[in-house]
């Protein structure tokens, strides 16, 4: 089969690997659809502490089941959930898989599904609905993740909403947040690209060199060090910062300010079951306003494109087309 690997340094290649081979209580997939994100540059391009050279890449997957799985006929359109989690740590035995000390993914502590097939754990798949398309449906793992952000956030119905980052994630979290009831959602954002697409999806830009106090709710989808320093002076008294994108470590935040005017900070970390399920009713209900976050569609031989172009900022989210798509 054909698969994009990482072969080590900055290159991306396609191989032809053999089609695994399940093992006890793991189910072959024929990937229709592996999305691309910050996440697979960074292995691709050398900054990821577990990744190692000769991965097949890919975590954003959705198949068909190449066999029959209980009561799933082969073919059955199916959500794999990437997660990887012990079982034995204290988040796990609390239930909170998504957060287990241990916690890996397919696509980074082992080969994922920027490939024409791949084995996963027959727990870790998710029938689709009958009839969702399945290129929104690939866009299933990002919306869990803005699910489950939106959800720690404890947002209210009428609440002012600002996010910073208008990547892909930033974007499928005000989309979010818009259907959560927020009475206002607006965006800042460097880059004059992903300040098009917001706008295009009718969000209101705001300038992101001047923060001022707008928001009872602010996302941080950007992780950027340059940011955090900036964050309490987004918010309204009383008001509350969600952290989503992922810090490379500890950073500066204005503890005084978080202090002074009560501002909350709240983590929040990939996705729990209940978040998947709900984002693939989104993918269901509202499909056709996710559609401007996926701004290519290719081959699976494209890959080593896909990861060029993402990293050069000219594409938002890139579909490596499978062949049960």
């Amino acid at each position: 089969m054909k698969a994009v690997v990482w072969a080590g340094e900055s290159k991306v290649e396609v191989r032809d690997l053999p089609v695994p081979e399940p093992p006890p209580q793991w189910a072959l997939v024929d990937v229709a659809y592996a999305g691309l994100c910050g996440t697979d540059l960074h292995i691709c391009y050398n900054e990821h502490p577990r990744a190692k050279p000769g991965l097949v890449i890919g975590h954003e997957l959705v198949g068909r089941l190449t066999s029959p799985l209980g009561e799933l006929r082969a073919g059955t359109p199916v959500f794999i959930n990437p997660l990887l989690w012990c079982g034995i740590c204290p988040s796990c035995k609390l239930g909170r898989y998504h957060i287990c000390h241990r916690l890996g993914l397919i696509g980074i502590d082992m080969d994922g599904g920027a490939a024409e097939a791949v084995a996963v754990p027959e727990d870790h798949l998710l029938a689709l609905p009958a009839g969702v398309e399945m290129r929104r449906a690939a866009l299933v793992e990002p919306l869990s993740v803005a699910v489950r952000a939106v959800r720690r956030s404890g947002m209210r119905l009428g609440d002012r909403v600002h996010v910073l980052g208008a990547g892909p994630m930033g974007l499928l979290v005000a989309t979010c947040a818009r259907l959560g009831g927020a009475s206002e959602v607006t965006i800042s954002e460097v880059s004059p690209g992903r300040a098009r697409a917001a706008q295009a999806m009718g969000l209101s830009l705001v300038d992101h060199d001047s923060p001022q106090p707008i928001a009872d709710v602010l996302f941080d989808c950007t992780g950027h060090p340059a940011v955090s320093p900036t964050l309490s002076r987004w918010v309204l008294p009383g008001g509350l910062v969600t952290v989503v994108g992922a810090y490379p470590g500890v950073v500066p935040v204005n503890l005084q300010d978080v202090m002074f005017r009560e501002i909350s900070i709240v983590g929040t970390r990939v996705y729990s079951l209940e978040d998947i399920t709900a984002a693939i009713s989104v993918v269901e209900r509202e499909g056709p306003t996710l559609d401007p976050v996926v701004t290519a569609v290719v081959p699976l031989t494209e890959g080593p494109w896909a990861i060029s172009a993402l990293h050069a900022g000219s594409e938002l989210k890139v579909l490596l087309k499978g062949p049960a798509a």
